[in-house]
């Protein structure tokens, strides 16, 4: 079949470069920052129930429609999470039931301040209004928090905190065996 000498510096560094690319595709993609605000929500509302750390799944209750329910999966030992939404599914992305569920276990870190200023954010009406533009959401919230005389200076400098914690972890997909 193959002689040693088949493969040669070129096509070991091909192998290489493919192997990162593979490693990097696994991890997870990093969320719009409104996400990481739909998340808090979640948290501030209390649509997240964890019953037994134990366990190895949790629900979190959807934000825009109460009788959607996510399941969300992680496995800390081999840093991979999993969640039924159609983003963290199909797209790759760190979605909010997930970031939801990390920020519950204190995983990602936050000043519980923060949940104030998010507690009973209308999700339904922001969608309707900016049409899932997700830039245009987040200008939307701080706008919102600027009305009601909220520190948006603080407001920002906790999501990117949380942001930036995400970027660390290099969470990966977690595959289920059915």
């Amino acid at each position: 079949m193959y002689s040693k000498k088949s493969f040669n510096n070129k096509s070991i560094n091909k192998i290489s470069l493919l192997n990162q690319w593979y490693n990097k595709m696994k991890e997870r993609k990093l969320p719009p920052k409104v996400k990481i605000i739909e998340a808090l929500s979640v948290v501030a509302d209390e649509r997240i129930t964890i019953e037994d750390l134990l366990s190895k799944e949790w629900k979190c209750i959807s934000s825009s429609t109460p009788w959607k329910v996510y399941k969300i999966i992680y496995n800390e030992k081999e840093n991979q999470i999993s969640s039924n939404d159609s983003w963290s599914m199909n797209q790759g992305f760190l979605w909010y039931p997930a970031i939801a569920f990390l920020l519950k276990i204190w995983k990602l870190k936050y000043e519980e301040p923060i949940l104030e200023m998010v507690k009973d954010t209308d999700w339904i009406k922001i969608k309707w209004l900016v049409h899932k533009d997700y830039e245009s959401s987040y200008r939307l919230i701080l706008w919102n928090l600027h009305m009601q005389w909220f520190n948006v200076d603080y407001f920002i400098s906790q999501i990117e905190n949380i942001y930036n914690q995400i970027s660390v972890l290099h969470l990966q997909h977690l595959v289920e065996n059915s």
